[in-house]
């Protein structure tokens, strides 16, 4: 583009500009650049960069990134399209044009940062939920929820807006019909579309929305991101929990199944056994387990879980009451956990190569004494 001087600029805008719009591009310290790039817009652009409430800093930046081919044309004239009466967006402008030079591409960075002239968020925060893939920046400067994501929250009860154009707005009640118009749809709660656009890639997802009806039935109006967060939070600890109680019972049942085979003498001998056995099998099916995934998986990890218990049982000889239990499978668990640590550091220890003399392997001190 050919840079034409100040006075060039001003007389090309002069046949373009009102007075008061002509005053402001003189006077508010516009850059002999920006006066350049703009002369060369029809009348009706050119307008809008003086009638913006963006300084003429800020319209200097903008400009100055268009030159540098950071942004084209249409993310410039989208930047100042709808700043005649609102800069909201205006203290991120650092920031939106940062995130192009870190790879955020540029037509999606100026609709976002359009859109955070009506969002209620800053200009990274509304970057970070089009990067979580539950958001696009509209062409009329706002953020809607991805079709995918929208069909997702209509399923499970989340009330819903739509946009059509600039500001034709109403409340959702048939989701295909507003997508079949192209309209944008809203959430209230942002972070509950990015929550559900994260689980509803995991492959129990229809499960986890099966848990959440029966969790919310009669309260979806209470359901957000923090929510979603906590109900799978108790779904995973809910699968956690019925699957190590399929493995005690299943180790049960091949226990008493075995005794059945045994004289009465023995079995007489064994009441204990199979009381207890069976007192550790009702814990894990009737109350919660408050434990880590690594302790989790250490108990699974056995070849017989339910035996390991019940000798963590037999072993302390304090624990009376079923509440008792919970502490004698957290136990099991540690001491599980330790045999494994233990083995690991074996393997580790005899995967050190022969020839690599015990000299060498000794840690030698960064001193040497006088």
């Amino acid at each position: 583009m050919n840079i034409k001087s100040r006075d060039e600029s001003i007389s090309s805008l002069s046949e373009k500009l009102s007075k008061e719009q002509l005053h402001r591009a003189i006077t508010q310290g516009y850059s002999n650049i920006s006066l350049s790039v703009i002369s060369h817009f029809k009348g009706e652009y050119a307008a809008m960069f003086f009638d913006s409430k963006y300084s003429a800093n800020t319209i200097n930046k903008l400009i100055n990134a268009y030159s540098d081919d950071k942004i084209d044309t249409r993310d410039l004239i989208r930047t100042v399209k709808y700043t005649a009466h609102n800069n909201k967006n205006e203290p991120y402008v650092d920031d939106f044009l940062d995130s192009i030079d870190n790879g955020f591409y540029h037509e999606n960075a100026a609709r976002t940062f359009s859109a955070v002239l009506y969002e209620n968020c800053s200009y990274n925060e509304a970057a970070e939920l089009v990067k979580s893939g539950a958001f696009y920046s509209t062409e009329y400067a706002s953020l809607s929820v991805t079709n995918e994501v929208a069909e997702q929250l209509d399923e499970i009860g989340v009330p819903l807006r739509a946009c059509e154009g600039f500001n034709y707005n109403y409340d959702v009640e048939d989701l295909n019909e507003a997508l079949e118009r192209d309209a944008a749809i809203f959430v209230q709660d942002k972070e509950l579309a990015v929550r559900v656009c994260e689980y509803m890639k995991l492959p129990d997802w229809e499960k986890f929305k099966e848990y959440i009806e029966v969790e919310m039935c009669g309260r979806k109006s209470e359901l957000s991101g923090g929510k979603l967060s906590e109900l799978r939070e108790g779904y995973i600890r809910k699968n956690r929990d019925v699957q190590l109680y399929n493995k005690v019972q299943g180790e049960y049942d091949e226990f008493i199944s075995n005794m059945k085979k045994q004289p009465a003498e023995i079995i007489i001998e064994s009441a204990y056994e199979i009381v207890s056995k069976e007192n550790i099998v009702m814990y894990c099916e009737e109350y919660p387990l408050n434990m880590t995934d690594k302790e989790f998986a250490a108990l699974l990890s056995s070849k017989n879980t339910l035996d390991e218990v019940y000798r963590q049982w037999c072993d302390n000889g304090e624990w009376q009451g079923l509440e008792d239990i919970g502490l004698a499978l957290e136990e099991t668990a540690d001491r599980i956990q330790i045999a494994i640590d233990r083995e690991i550091a074996e393997k580790k220890s005899a995967e050190i190569p022969e020839n690599i003399s015990a000299e060498k392997q000794a840690v030698k001190p960064k001193n040497k004494a006088r």
